[in-house]
C-alpha cells in the first residue's frame, strides 16, 4: 500500500455553493488542495495549492480546520490518502481561475450534488459537513 499526505479544503461561497475541481485524466471531482511536501506547514501547503490550482490566496479568505480523514485514492492504485481538511469560505470570486492541471471547475449546490462523481475524500468527509452547513 502506498500513502499520500494531503491538505485539502471544502470551499464554499457566500450563498453556500461548494467548489469542486476535476484534474485532467480524472473523472472524479475533488476538493482544492494537494500533496504536502516534507516538513511543510499545513496552511503553507494549502496556500500553495490554492494559488496553483485556482489562483486564490487563502489568506484573503476565512479559513478554519475541519479535521482529518483517511480514504482510498481514486486516481492512484493501491494508495491510501491521509488528509487534513479545512473549510475556506471565499469572500470574492474575482481572481478565481483554473490552472493547467485542472480540467474543470464546478459550483455544486445542495440540489445537484448527486449528479457529480466525487472523490472518496470529498464524498466521505466534506460532503456530509457541507450538507449540514447553513448559509
Amino acid at each position: 500500500m502506498n500513502y499520500i499526505y494531503l491538505v485539502n479544503a471544502l470551499v464554499t461561497d457566500e450563498i453556500g455553493r461548494m467548489l469542486a475541481v476535476r484534474k485532467k485524466k480524472s473523472k472524479f471531482f475533488q476538493m482544492v488542495g494537494g500533496k504536502r511536501e516534507q516538513d511543510e506547514e499545513l496552511l503553507t501547503t494549502l496556500r500553495r495549492e490554492f494559488l496553483e490550482e485556482i489562483n486564490v490566496d487563502i489568506l484573503q479568505n476565512d479559513v478554519s480546520f475541519l479535521g482529518q480523514h483517511t480514504s482510498i485514492a481514486v486516481n492512484e492504485a493501491n494508495t491510501e490518502v491521509h488528509a487534513n481538511v479545512f473549510h475556506v469560505k471565499l469572500k470574492s470570486l474575482e481572481t478565481l481561475k483554473i490552472a493547467s492541471e485542472i480540467e474543470e471547475m464546478v459550483w455544486i449546490t445542495k440540489e445537484n450534488y448527486k449528479e457529480f462523481q466525487l472523490a472518496h475524500l470529498l464524498e466521505e468527509f466534506s460532503l456530509p459537513i457541507w450538507l449540514e452547513m447553513e448559509f
